[in-house]
């Protein structure tokens, strides 16, 4: 059996050790203090013997260190791990303090508790950690300012590219030879190749330091995977590729997330499926799953017949700057950034970026977020309710490709049709010389041995225009010219892919209609005048670039309109002193005063519906761009540079707006009296609204009247939103607001302003009850 150690020894052992130890009576006197404790603190054993243990610590520690020692002498605890209570801190002889970690324990021998402390110094660590922290924080900063540096240079970079993407399109659309449209069309691809490559940076850097933020508003997947679709529908166009989107039942039709963002996954999805698919089909396919805790897991699945990638590259494709091989970018260009942006964002959202792939075997990338749905519509009910009259007709569709197949059948179930699907233009013109009673027949263009346009012509020997109207689907800029022109205006309709459920919807209701419209023909209204785009819009251009001012007022003269232009914001404030703008064009980067305190400043002088519509024209580069122009009260934006198209958007708005106040500024509605009047030749349907309307709506008021003394708050809501329809009916514009504030009262049991909507809606009545006798008498 070994000897035990002697006391000697473990004293020995004990003042080896390179940590302090200290023990301490029940009176917090120090009774042992080892050679560690010595070298540490600068005390010798004997200086320091039976001195109260506060002598090593600072002063501002000492208040309350007495009871918490006798509360863990007293305590059940019998021991405290090293740097359980975290970093403490002890002061040596000299008065210097240092960092320490310690261990305590209790024993009890002879009837005496002793406490020992083993202290560590950690001062080394800690300053190696000091170390860390500050070249953590170096790197952010460096991280931050080369982010700001980016978003900087690409604002900068997007003045000039402004001029030239918007020259060029202006070009495009002036009279040139074909080699000066190859030159130009050059130029415009590239400063859009340029301007893809400057977003792409520019979202990196905003997601490298977390500045990238998502909104949270409510849009229609279906329309969404449209629009990235028609972005990519000539790029698939020029390769030949079929291009193709499916929404599974089971997709709620509206959702809230970002619109922008998750359009953006889905443009880089398929810009990568079309640059390295070569011929067949790029297919999107949307699906959701019902979460345990609400909402939905959506997932977006872009699936090609591509070149494929090999198992081993599958991870890296997702890391910055990286692609498939080196040659990669050379072959077919980009950034290397697109899938990393974009796997970021389905994080952001919730969910992931997947990919699924075999060389040779085309891809799947499966983006998958997560978002509440804003209603309880689901997609393919949406389309489902608007179909009746499309409903039991017999479909005939000619398509080579299965899926284009499959999904227009599908579709066509949904509706309640009958379709009959055939691969070739042969078995289509078989199944109609067998007899089969087709009420409409979709043909495909592009097929092999016979496209549409000849299996048209054939199909006429057959059945005419009248007893089977044909729809031709064909892709983006491939319309037939020459003896194929002639055989298409054998189709009674025509659509671009990828195919559109609404837009394939309306032209079946179109081309089924045209029998009924044969038998019983409708009386043709009279034409409106064709006006200019800016007839009756002023709009006002305040930009301090002189290029971009120039750019500017050549797209809008190019869109028909005419416009003033002002340096800076103070500019526009004088400006709209001496005349009224409805729509402002609006730079947020001026001199003197910059769009987005020129737009506080305007929305403080105007209130209501004469507030200017106000765009702002922005490089969209720095973070938080979007969110400034609209927390300053614009009503839109258009991103630098500026494309027509989009600028031709944002000015629709702009005018639907003005003609919105100009609406709602009117005792009636003109449109709607003219389509009124339109519909009856002898006016007689007109006389019978009016006297319908005159002789209901005082009756109604007194009943409005009678909810609001009573403070019944059904009764109030429905006759209200009764009132409604009859209001919009004949267009009696004033007497919407009121009414609409009654039924929102109504539902929420809030009558303390209601007496006064009344007042407003029976004065608006009047005004419009005038107008209505006086348009009989006329």
């Amino acid at each position: 059996m070994p000897h035990p150690l002697s006391p000697e020894q473990l004293s020995n052992i004990i003042d080896i050790a390179e940590n302090a130890v200290i023990c301490t009576d029940e009176d917090q006197r120090i009774i042992f203090f080892n050679q560690g404790a010595e070298r540490l603190f600068g005390w010798t054993a004997d200086d320091i013997s039976g001195r109260d243990l506060a002598i090593l610590m600072p002063e501002r520690f000492r208040p309350g260190h007495a009871e918490r020692v006798a509360g863990f002498q007293h305590g059940p605890q019998r021991a405290r791990r090293m740097g359980e209570r975290g970093t403490i801190y002890a002061v040596r002889k000299d008065g210097s303090e240092f960092p320490a970690e310690a261990t305590i324990s209790r024993s009890a021998a002879g009837g005496r508790v002793v406490l020992t402390a083993i202290l560590q110094d950690i001062s080394e660590r800690k300053a190696y950690e000091r170390e860390l922290e500050l070249a953590r924080d170096r790197a952010e900063a460096a991280m931050q300012a080369k982010s700001m540096f980016l978003a900087n240079m690409s604002h900068e970079i997007r003045t000039p590219l402004n001029a030239v993407i918007g020259m060029t399109s202006l070009l495009l659309h002036t009279d040139i030879d074909d080699e000066q449209r190859d030159y130009t069309e050059t130029i415009r691809s590239s400063s859009e190749a340029l301007l893809s490559i400057i977003n792409d940076l520019l979202d990196y850097s905003k997601l490298e330091v977390g500045r990238l933020d998502l909104e949270r508003h409510a849009f229609e997947v279906r329309r969404c995977v449209e629009e990235a679709l028609d972005l990519l529908a000539t790029s698939a166009s020029d390769k030949n590729l079929d291009l193709a989107y499916m929404i599974e039942p089971g997709v709620p039709a509206t959702i809230l997330a970002d619109a922008t963002r998750l359009r953006q996954i889905l443009v880089n999805l398929l810009s990568n499926a079309i640059k390295f698919t070569h011929h067949g089909e790029v297919v999107v396919t949307v699906s959701a799953t019902p979460r345990a805790d609400g909402g939905y897991r959506l997932v977006f699945a872009v699936r090609d017949t591509g070149i494929g990638i090999p198992p081993e590259r599958q991870g890296d494709i997702f890391h910055s700057f990286t692609q498939v091989d080196a040659s990669t970018t050379r072959k077919y260009g980009g950034t290397g950034l697109g899938l990393t942006i974009s796997r970021q964002l389905a994080r952001m959202m919730g969910g992931d970026l997947t990919v699924d792939s075999a060389p040779g075997r085309g891809s799947t990338f499966s983006a998958e977020i997560v978002a509440d749905a804003f209603d309880d519509q689901l997609a393919e009910h949406v389309l489902r309710e608007r179909a009746a009259t499309v409903r039991g007709r017999r479909i005939l569709i000619v398509d080579d490709n299965a899926t284009n197949r499959r999904i227009l059948m599908k579709q066509s179930l949904l509706w309640g049709m009958v379709p009959l699907a055939a691969a070739s233009a042969v078995e289509a013109l078989d199944l109609v010389r067998d007899g089969h009673p087709f009420d409409v027949a979709v043909l495909d263009m592009q097929m092999p041995d016979m496209d549409g346009a000849r299996l048209a012509a054939e199909l006429r020997k057959h059945r005419d225009r009248a007893a089977l109207p044909l729809v031709l689907l064909t892709s983006v800029g491939q319309r037939p010219h020459g003896a194929d022109g002639e055989a298409v205006r054998e189709f009674s309709a025509w659509l671009s892919k990828p195919i559109k459920p609404a837009a394939l919807l309306e032209a079946l209701q179109q081309v089924l209609g045209e029998r009924r419209a044969a038998e019983r023909p409708l009386r043709p209204t009279p034409a409106a005048r064709p006006e200019a785009a800016g007839d009756g819009i002023a709009i006002l251009v305040a930009e301090d670039n002189t290029i971009n001012q120039k750019v500017i007022r050549q797209l809008l003269r190019h869109l028909g309109y005419r416009a003033d232009v002002v340096a800076n914001g103070l500019e526009v404030l004088e400006a709209l002193e001496r005349q009224d703008y409805q729509v402002i064009l609006m730079d947020m980067q001026m001199p003197e005063m910059d769009g987005l305190e020129a737009t506080r400043r305007l929305r403080r002088r105007f209130r209501g519906a004469s507030a200017p519509y106000i765009i702002a024209m922005t490089a969209n580069a720095l973070p938080g761009d979007r969110e400034r122009c609209l927390d300053a009260g614009m009503n839109d934006y258009v991103p630098k540079p500026i494309e027509l198209e989009v600028l031709d958007r944002a000015l629709v708005a702009g005018r639907e707006h003005v003609a919105g106040r100009r609406r709602a500024d009117a005792v009636l509605d003109p449109a709607r009296i003219g389509q009124l009047r339109a519909i009856d030749d002898d006016a007689s349907l007109l006389d019978d609204v009016i006297a319908s309307f005159v002789g209901e709506v005082p009756q109604l008021l007194h009943k409005l009247d009678h909810a609001v003394r009573a403070h019944d708050g059904p009764l109030l809501a429905s006759t209200a939103h009764y009132l409604l329809s009859s209001i919009d009916f004949v267009g009696a514009n004033r007497m919407r607001v009121p009414c609409t504030n009654l039924e929102l009262m109504g539902k929420g049991e809030l009558f303390d302003d209601a007496p006064e909507a009344l007042a407003e809606l029976t004065a608006a009545y009047d005004d419009a009850r005038d107008a209505l006798l006086a348009l009989r008498g006329e």
